[in-house]
């Protein structure tokens, strides 16, 4: 069995590697429910959602015809479009939407695979590909970061793919014609990720430097076919925005809020790197980026671009340079074959690249292995959820009471299906607590929230007395656990607050 396996992997390496990793992320779409980031699910999930039902807030997301989003309209445009689909279909149900919306992400992300392979096929051999397919298909959190709504992940295999149709033309592999698919390809990029511009700024200076001016010309003929579509006519048109209102409210929103969320040092992302391509081997990449450089310009100019970009703009979250991922380790692993080359300290310790590789590998299946099944933020995904087949009357007001408001945050109501947004108010503080006991005795009882979420926290059951000397008919529904995974995270970080949630009815 092992042998045929073998013989089927050395005559279809492409294939075999495709095959695992759409295995890897059709596993994280059936187990890896929820959202990892708040952006994943609000600016994508709740967009959409809210187009849906028609009511459109200014919590999240802008109210029409204000310019007040910043983020591109044509990704959360798109899921709006699938969901209307479903649901004249009559599939409803939150869950099973999110299936299919991962389910999709799975097949989409085979691209990062494929150009992964191609790109480094072109420029070294078919080993060498392999040996970049099994990192694009297995790194250890890429299948269920797959699966995901983050824009960032969404606008990496458009990245490689626009490199990958550019390469091509510069290897006079394919007509000049595919420039021009690829500057519909990066501008597509662009729409969703707009920090996709720098890559793609990357790319001009390496066609402008080739002095392949027909070709740039093209690309920018390409790329402005989506930017209409996307800019003028979703946003503009549709939806009545101000033209390119959102684009400008992302820049300045960014200038204004450079240093308002994380900030790090300019080397944060390099020793990211260094850390999630796990050393020695993130050290050997990161060594043959730098040899590699000057040679593969088409790859270096982008890459370095994006990412001298992001060191020096002063807010930093490691999503931000996940679209040029697969670069470091292309570059890096083409830098390592130009030192075989010659005799010096690589080519006279072949050991040392053989033992990184087999530790980068066992270190990587062990963290892919949970990571691929883990259920992020279950504890609010599964109690929004268990609101879902109840009519909108009865979860028309909703309490969330935890120890402070980070706990709480925002609540993903897409789950509870409703058809209008709710009512809700947060209790994270005892004053805000006697507050909001003193205004609940001055209404009608009728108007008393229909749920009471309680986050666990320190004193949470003195807090429930109290609740109950107002309501007197709370009922005990369930508790929702958060996940392993967000238990550890919570663990490893306290600002990562996920809690169970006891769910209490009113029964009024």
């Amino acid at each position: 069995m092992l042998e045929k396996v073998n013989t089927y992997y050395r005559k279809h390496p492409l294939t075999t590697i495709l095959g695992v990793g759409l295995v890897l992320r059709l596993l994280s779409a059936i187990f890896s429910k929820g959202y990892g980031m708040t952006d994943d699910h609000f600016k994508i999930i709740e967009e959409a959602q809210s187009l849906l039902i028609g009511q459109l807030t200014d919590e999240w997301v802008p109210i029409e015809g204000t310019g007040g989003g910043k983020r591109s309209m044509l990704y959360p445009y798109l899921h709006y479009l699938f969901f209307k689909f479903l649901e004249s279909v009559h599939i409803t149900d939150p869950q099973v939407k999110m299936y299919f919306v991962r389910f999709i992400h799975a097949f989409y992300s085979m691209l990062t695979i494929f150009f992964s392979y191609k790109i480094m096929e072109i420029l070294s051999d078919k080993k060498w590909a392999a040996r970049i397919g099994w990192i694009a298909a297995m790194f250890w959190f890429l299948p269920m970061m797959s699966v995901r709504n983050l824009v960032e992940v969404v606008s990496l295999p458009l990245l490689l793919w626009g490199t990958y149709l550019i390469l091509k033309y510069d290897k006079n592999l394919a007509k000049i014609k595919v420039v021009f698919l690829a500057g519909i390809v990066l501008s597509f990029a662009f729409t969703v990720r707009f920090q996709a511009v720098s890559f793609v700024g990357g790319l001009v200076l390496f066609l402008a430097y080739k002095k392949y001016w027909k070709a740039l010309g093209l690309m920018a003929l390409g790329g402005i076919l989506p930017f209409v579509f996307n800019h003028i006519y979703i946003e503009s048109i549709l939806f009545d925005f101000p033209l390119f209102g959102k684009l400008i409210n992302y820049i300045e929103f960014n200038i204004e809020n450079s240093t308002t969320y994380v900030i790090g040092p300019w080397y944060n992302y390099a020793l990211l790197f260094l850390g999630i391509f796990i050393p020695p081997l993130s050290i050997i990449m990161l060594i043959g980026l730098f040899k590699a450089s000057r040679k593969y310009l088409i790859l270096s100019l982008p890459f370095f671009c994006f990412f001298i970009f992001h060191s020096f703009f002063p807010g930093k979250q490691e999503r931000f340079v996940l679209p040029i991922l697969m670069f470091f380790p292309i570059l890096g692993l083409l830098g390592y074959r130009m030192f075989l080359n010659g005799n010096n300290w690589w080519t006279k310790r072949p050991k040392f690249f053989r033992t990184s590789w087999r530790i980068f590998w066992a270190i990587n299946i062990i963290v892919l292995i949970p990571i691929t099944f883990t259920y992020s933020k279950r504890s609010k995904v599964e109690a929004m959820y268990h609101l879902a087949s109840l009519e909108m009357e009865e979860k028309d007001y909703i309490l969330y009471c935890a120890d402070r408001f980070s706990a709480i945050g925002n609540m993903p109501y897409y789950y509870m299906k409703a058809e209008r947004y709710p009512e809700y108010t947060r209790i994270y503080e005892d004053i805000h607590m006697a507050t909001v006991l003193d205004e609940l005795k001055t209404i009608e009882k009728s108007e008393y929230p229909d749920f009471v979420f309680l986050f666990h926290h320190q004193g949470m059951e003195g807090r429930l007395d109290e609740f109950k000397t107002v309501m007197p008919n709370l009922s005990f529904e369930k508790t929702v656990h958060a996940s392993f995974i967000d238990r550890f995270m919570h663990w490893l970080n306290p600002r990562n607050r996920n809690y169970n949630i006891d769910i209490y009815r009113n029964e009024k």
